[in-house]
């Protein structure tokens, strides 16, 4: 029997060309059919008809948003995006969202709508959906691939037809790190799987660190770690601690931390210019003397001030 599913990509096109083009690559590695806009051709219907026709014939919607609204429906004033986001959810599709993440990603100006109408669309649109559904970000093309690839194992077989072995994830890893290592914010915001052993209790991150990465203070966690795998030299490894931020993300970490055994997960490498103090928060305050010191002296930390600092934010389990 037959067990191939059909996906349809939904997106804007233009801005997001290089990107569809990764996905079909990585699609074409799996026992599926493919939809898109690339195979509609002359058809008689209007475009709109035409896509929700599509998403009708599909098993699995792939919704992949980034900063541009794309075509809009001049009767319920929504994008074809959108559109075919609501329909595949009416009739209970599977849906896959992965978003372009506003901190990492590189885009040219062309590529991200200006005018008001068309941002504030974007913005409801985006709030629905990572509301609705547990989203995945990506920086790039190649960013977005790996994600798909890795995700997609979960969900179809892989194709008959003989591809290019995959590089090993850890291997991928490692040359990730080599790279981050020389210019970090080359591969900034690149997820990459690791193997982590836990040596602490959670922490509330501090002030100055969730400024430096934009995080949420008073939202986000950390832990000392200690990467397993891949294997570098004790001296090369930049990241001495993992961090969580959101409720949920937070959460999981936690679990994680009672774990006896290494653990795979995957984290996003992050790095900031910003100077960081301290990686551990206080909310409430406290004191402590140093006892080396008088009594009636103040409390005193001895602080030497890196160039920046790198981290690992937890994004998700294998």
């Amino acid at each position: 029997m037959n067990t191939k599913k059909t996906v349809f990509i939904s997106s804007t096109y233009e801005d997001l060309a290089r990107h569809r083009q990764a996905v079909w690559q990585v699609l074409k590695e799996f026992d599926v059919a493919i939809r898109g806009m690339e195979e509609f051709g002359a058809r008689t219907e209007c475009p709109l008809q035409t896509c929700m026709a599509e998403v009708e014939q599909s098993d699995v919607y792939l919704g992949i948003i980034a900063f541009r609204l794309g075509s809009v429906d001049s009767e319920s004033q929504k994008s074809f995006t959108q559109l075919e986001y609501e329909h595949a959810v009416q009739l209970n599709k599977e849906i896959l969202i992965y978003l372009a993440d506003e901190e990492e990603s590189v885009v040219r100006y062309t590529d991200i709508d200006v005018d008001d109408f068309s941002r504030e669309k974007l913005k409801a649109f985006k709030e629905l959906l990572q509301e609705q559904h547990t989203v995945n970000k990506f920086s790039s093309p190649d960013d977005l691939a790996e994600k798909l690839r890795r995700d997609f194992k979960r969900y179809f077989e892989p194709s008959e037809v003989k591809t290019e072995p995959s590089q090993d994830e850890y291997d991928r890893t490692l040359k990730l790190v080599k790279g981050f290592l020389l210019m970090p914010k080359s591969v900034l915001g690149r997820e990459a799987r690791f193997k982590v052993s836990f040596y602490s209790n959670p922490y509330p991150a501090s002030r100055s660190l969730c400024q430096a990465f934009k995080l949420d203070y008073g939202m986000t966690i950390g832990a000392d770690i200690h990467v397993e795998i891949p294997k570098l030299e004790k001296k090369s490894i930049p990241f001495n601690e993992l961090y969580a931020t959101g409720i949920k993300a937070a959460n999981t970490l936690i679990g994680l931390i009672n774990n006896k055994e290494p653990i795979d997960l995957y984290a996003r490498l992050q790095f900031s210019e910003q100077d960081v103090d301290r990686v551990r928060g206080e909310f409430f305050g406290t004191s402590f003397y140093d006892g080396s010191l008088d009594d009636f002296v103040d409390p005193n930390e001895i602080y030497i001030p890196p160039a920046g600092k790198a981290i690992l934010l937890f994004s998700k389990m294998t």
